[in-house]
């Protein structure tokens, strides 16, 4: 009884101390336009240089794919390897697990793959948490 008590103490604590929506809504501005920036940039590489394609039905099918790619890999790897992103870098703030420790790969790709459910953009209306946060138990707190 007295763990689950300092359980959800602890939750509290972090739930307390994760950001305000306008730092999660800066963190998804920076990181959409970094994203976008890598997608032009290696789109424009690749049909430069290495793909073209005489179909509108396979370029659409090609850039979904290269965009759906980008982003799986951009989530993804930045939050594995450091529990940020570059919105969350420039905001000083981090990625951790409902009780404050650290994430694992399961965790990020849980977390990264709810953030494609369409409905998660607009989740901040009504929660502070994010759908793809309360989907994965993660919380964004203060670095």
């Amino acid at each position: 009884m007295n763990k689950h008590i300092t359980n959800l103490q602890n939750e509290n604590d972090l739930s307390k101390s994760s950001v305000h929506s306008i730092i999660r809504l800066i963190n998804y501005i920076v990181d959409t336009v970094v994203w976008l920036i890598l997608y032009f940039s290696i789109a424009y590489i690749f049909d430069r240089y290495f793909v073209r394609f005489n179909s509108y039905v396979v370029n659409y099918i090609y850039s979904i794919s290269l965009g759906l790619i980008l982003y799986l890999v951009y989530y993804g790897a930045l939050e594995f390897y450091f529990h940020r992103t570059l919105g969350k870098f420039l905001t000083r703030t981090k990625v951790t697990d409902r009780d404050g420790g650290e994430i694992t790969c399961l965790t990020i790709f849980k977390r990264t793959i709810s953030r494609l459910i369409p409905i998660d953009i607009f989740y901040y209306l009504f929660s502070k948490k994010g759908l793809h946060d309360r989907l994965s138990n993660t919380l964004v707190i203060k670095n």
